[in-house]
């Protein structure tokens, strides 16, 4: 991906998007570089913006985070981060990713990530 960002996988489901560089979220004594929380499970990005679509996973009984059997749109989020500026924007609901990627002037298609 572009400028130091880059898909982690550390299992099945625990994929995540991570940066070099903290997020800038204005709190200073802070460094997060955990972009989106996992599971990604699609990305799309150019050279301005990377936009990720995240399944929600469910704590079973064995206190493991595994995905929901059937999803629905509910238990998808959607994120905006803005490469040069190291800002993210999500959760999202997927109609305002509609909105923001219209007014961003951007054709979001997503790249499935391989299981």
């Amino acid at each position: 991906m572009e400028n130091g960002y880059r898909i982690d996988r550390l299992s099945a489901h625990q994929i995540q998007i991570y940066g070099e560089e903290a997020v800038n979220d204005g709190k200073e004594n802070i460094f997060n570089h955990l972009y989106v929380p996992a599971e990604v499970t699609a990305v799309w990005w150019d050279k301005q913006y990377i936009i990720v679509k995240q399944l929600h996973l469910k704590t079973n009984e064995r206190g493991v985070e595994e995905p929901p059997q059937n999803p629905t749109d509910d238990d998808y989020s959607y994120w905006i981060i803005e490469i040069d500026e190291n800002e993210v924007k999500g959760p999202l609901t997927l109609k305002e990713l509609e909105n923001d990627s219209e007014q961003l002037g951007i054709n979001v298609v997503f790249r499935p990530i391989e299981s």
